[in-house]
């Protein structure tokens, strides 16, 4: 009977053992090569195959999510939330009238609605309103200045013909006196026939309108 020395006996047990090595690697198609991750595991929030999310209780407290039992219902597709509409101060503008009067259309008639302005454009007049009383003093006034703007332009024409021997500061103060009249008698007219115009703020679309012609309104109406 042949024996082995324990040299040889330690050379056999490696080979074997070398034998059963490449064959865990060496596996062949569709078996576990182990390079696949470890699955998720424990009670954390993780994303489910299926494309869903699980969130564990703990999670959904810090998060403030709140589970309730759906009820089947007549229940409404919107919610009505009371609120104000606010108009940009720099978007929009309102026309008021400086002084009470009578209300005229303007150059094309009076704004509707929905009708498109220009800044600048004029949407009406008002021709102010004066007491019976108040208007015959202003017609009184604008008579005595009128017969002295005459007598003043006479005396200038007397004194320019008398150009020659009449100081020529005399001519002056004459003129002056008739240039005076003139104005005045001229901002007395104004205030009779006057009509302050409404003139469109912003240019944009008028939103609303109330106004008539012929209607007599307040100051800052």
């Amino acid at each position: 009977m042949k024996r082995l020395s324990f040299p040889h006996a330690l050379v056999a047990l490696l080979a074997a053992a070398a034998l059963h090595v490449p064959l865990a690697v060496q596996a062949g198609e569709g078996h576990d090569h182990g390079d696949a991750p470890p699955l998720a595991t424990g009670n954390g929030p993780k994303r489910q195959p299926d494309g869903s999310v699980f969130l564990p209780k703990t999670a959904q407290r810090q998060l403030g999510v709140r589970t309730l039992v759906a009820v089947a219902g007549q229940h409404a597709k919107a919610f009505e939330l009371a609120g104000t509409v606010v108009m940009d101060p720099n978007a929009g503008g309102k026309v008021q009238a400086v002084l009470a009067g009578r209300l005229e259309a303007g150059p094309k008639g009076l704004p509707g609605v929905g009708q498109a302005v220009r800044k600048g454009e004029v949407l009406a007049y008002v021709v102010p309103t004066a007491g019976a009383i108040e208007r015959s003093n202003q017609l009184a006034q604008q008579a005595e200045l009128r017969a002295a703007r005459d007598l003043a332009a006479r005396r200038v024409a007397r004194l320019t013909e008398l150009a020659d021997t009449v100081p020529r500061k005399d001519i002056e103060a004459a003129e002056s006196e008739l240039h005076s009249l003139t104005q005045r008698l001229g901002a007395v007219g104004a205030g009779l026939a006057t009509r302050d115009a409404l003139v469109a703020p912003v240019s944009g679309v008028i939103a609303s309108a109330n106004a008539v012609a012929g209607q007599v309104v307040d100051a800052r109406e």
